[in-house]
């Protein structure tokens, strides 16, 4: 059991992992089978905060991945394929596994 289930790992998704393990929650990422979403298919990010010339992308999603790493969530790289939000606790399928969670981001 999980205290959020974070579905995707681009900025949101990172920044999600970052945040609730601050929080000394006990996140689990699904990043996907192709982790860093579509900022991994971007030239040039010329308005993210914290950089005042423009980033690749792909080094943006690295820095990202980098820093939600130092916080330790559990990260599966898999793709969700289903949700279940009708009842707590909520289940995500990831592979074919079913992860549990309190929340979900």
């Amino acid at each position: 059991m999980y205290d959020v289930v974070i579905i995707g790992s681009g900025s949101a998704g990172y920044t999600a992992a970052i945040t609730h393990a601050e929080r000394e929650e006990k996140p689990c990422s699904s990043a996907g089978s192709i982790p860093g979403g579509q900022l991994m298919l971007t030239s040039d990010v010329e308005n993210f905060p914290g950089f005042p010339e423009s980033v690749v992308g792909p080094e943006l999603m690295e820095r990202m991945r980098k820093q939600a790493e130092r916080f330790d969530p559990e990260v599966v790289y898999d793709d969700a394929s289903e949700v279940d939000f009708k009842s707590r606790p909520f289940k995500v399928t990831v592979g074919k596994k079913i992860y549990e969670g309190r929340r979900s981001s």
